[in-house]
């Protein structure tokens, strides 16, 4: 028996969803936004993992395999940034970008 295509999607949808929520939420706290958005980039590579196994081709794995390593790169250079940010001021909060505009 076939999974229908609508089943394949609630796990994506409601993640993305809950991430959403999250961040919009929580607009304080840089650790839990970055962190809500790294969920929200897991349900697109969940939604394009179960694309690619319910069109039976291997784009939407090689698709979120893109995706990972862009998620990669943005929570490394996120850290880094929290990092210097949290040494410069002592705090990890949104209220205080405006010291790092440069």
């Amino acid at each position: 028996m076939r999974i229908m295509t609508f089943e394949l999607y609630i796990l994506p949808i409601s993640l993305f969803a809950l991430s959403m929520l999250g961040i919009s939420i929580n607009r304080s706290n840089i650790i839990m936004i970055l962190v809500c958005f790294e969920m929200m980039l897991l349900s697109i590579i969940l939604s394009l993992l179960f694309g690619a196994y319910y069109l039976n081709n291997e784009l939407g794995q090689i698709g979120s395999i893109f995706i990972m390593t862009m998620a990669a790169v943005e929570s490394a250079i996120g850290l880094s940034i929290m990092i210097v940010f949290s040494k410069l001021k002592g705090s990890v909060a949104i209220r205080f970008l405006n010291i790092l505009k440069g």
